[in-house]
Formats: structure tokens, C-alpha cells, sequence
């Protein structure tokens, strides 16, 4: 181990004071990343909510059934600002490479907060405590989405940068 100029340490051979640049550009990208991610869940917080609380409320239909119906829908716009706004990727879109691990874990989502969701209408009844428990369950798998689709998202754009440059 050896010490840079900021006195931290690092394996030998590594010169991190040239790779500096580069590692902070690196955690710019991440972060603007992960701010544009967070403003996607946001919007699509706010349609499944609106959405739900519609079905649930406004129609009358049970917790359940009105958080898959929010689900669904709102996941278009969530796949396609994930997509091309979040990540930047651009080109076609792959089935086996993208929409069916999004989906995947829109899945995984949706299936946690509508049992979530039917747990609170039957407890609790429609309305506020319905869409808390919905949100609960999104939550739960929020981080996990992020981390996923990161990785899922970043392969599919050097897949295009690669195909460009060929």
C-alpha cells in the first residue's frame, strides 16, 4: 500500500492523483443519475396514486385489484423516462435485456404492494390507508429496483455506444 497526495492509501500501481478526474466524473454521472431516478419515482408515484385512488375510490373497486390496474398503467411512463431520460439509452429497445427485467421488477412491486394494499382495504378500508400500505410496498423495493435497472440500463447503452462505433 502506498499513500497519494491527499495522504489516503491505495494498492501500488495505482496512481490515483491521474485517475482522480475521472473517479469524480464518475460520481457526478452517478449522482445525476440517481437525482433523475428519484424524479421518475416521483412522477410515477404521483400517477399510480392518482390512478389508484381513482379505481379504488372513485369506482369503487377493491384495493387489490385498483393497485394493479395504477401498476400497469404507470409503468409505461416509468419504463420509457427510466429508459431515455434516467439512463440515457437510446436505440431499439431489447425484450430479453430490458423490458422483461423491468417488468420483472415491476412484478416484484406490484405483487408486494397489492398484498399490501388488500391487507389495508380489508383492515382498514379504502382510501388513505390503501394507498400508504401500496406506497409501503413500493418502497420496499425501490433501492433494490434502482441498483438493478442501473446495472441492466448501463450494459444496454455500451451496447449501443458499440454498435455505433462498429
Amino acid at each position: 500500500m502506498a499513500n497519494c497526495s491527499s495522504g489516503h492509501r491505495y494498492p501500488v500501481g495505482v496512481d490515483l492523483d491521474a485517475a482522480r478526474p475521472r473517479l469524480l466524473a464518475a460520481a457526478v454521472a452517478r449522482r445525476s443519475i440517481a437525482a433523475r431516478y428519484l424524479a421518475v419515482s416521483a412522477v410515477n408515484v404521483v400517477n399510480h396514486q392518482i390512478l389508484l385512488n381513482l379505481a379504488n375510490s372513485g369506482w369503487d373497486w377493491g384495493g387489490g385489484v385498483s393497485n394493479v390496474f395504477a401498476a400497469v398503467i404507470s409503468a409505461i411512463p416509468g419504463y420509457l423516462l427510466s429508459r431515455y431520460w434516467v439512463w440515457e439509452v437510446r436505440g431499439s429497445n431489447s425484450l430479453r435485456a430490458e423490458i422483461l427485467p423491468f417488468w420483472s421488477l415491476a412484478i416484484v412491486g406490484l405483487v408486494l404492494s397489492t398484498a399490501m394494499a388488500e391487507a389495508a382495504d380489508r383492515l382498514l378500508g379504502s382510501g388513505l390507508p390503501v394507498a400508504l400500505a401500496s406506497l409501503a410496498g413500493y418502497f420496499i423495493v425501490w433501492v433494490l429496483k434502482f441498483l438493478i435497472l442501473d446495472r441492466i440500463f448501463e450494459r444496454s447503452a455500451r451496447r449501443q455506444e458499440e454498435l455505433v462505433a462498429s
